[in-house]
């Protein structure tokens, strides 16, 4: 419960820290549903497809090129239906955890085996 409680109310003159806006933190606590961890993704992403079929592609490891597309496909928008963040020993492990809503909930096992 202290946890939950230092999260909305804090001391005069001091700001709310963290990583995590408010509305985030909300649908962290609030929302229920699945959490899976999955790893850090590097590699290619193709950005757009010319009209002619040639593709333009760059490395990356943002996890929005590499998991978004599908997870939009299958589940849902982020924020609203899933949304990833990172865990406290995750950054060290090359990991990010993913949690989608309890309605979606029967995606998770497949996406946490794919992204394993």
């Amino acid at each position: 419960m202290n946890k939950t409680k230092d999260l909305f109310f804090f001391k005069r003159n001091q700001w709310m820290c963290g990583q995590l806006g408010f509305w985030q933190r909300l649908w962290w606590l609030f929302v229920p549903g699945v959490v899976i961890n999955v790893r850090w993704p590097r590699g290619w992403v193709v950005l757009w497809e010319n009209p002619d079929g040639t593709k333009v592609s760059t490395e990356s490891a943002d996890p929005n090129d590499h998991y978004r597309p599908e997870l939009e496909r299958l589940i849902g928008r982020q924020s609203w239906a899933w949304n990833w963040g990172l865990a406290d020993s995750d950054a060290t492990n090359d990991r990010i955890t993913i949690k989608i809503r309890q309605d979606k909930a029967k995606y998770a096992t497949l996406l946490a085996l794919k992204w394993a």
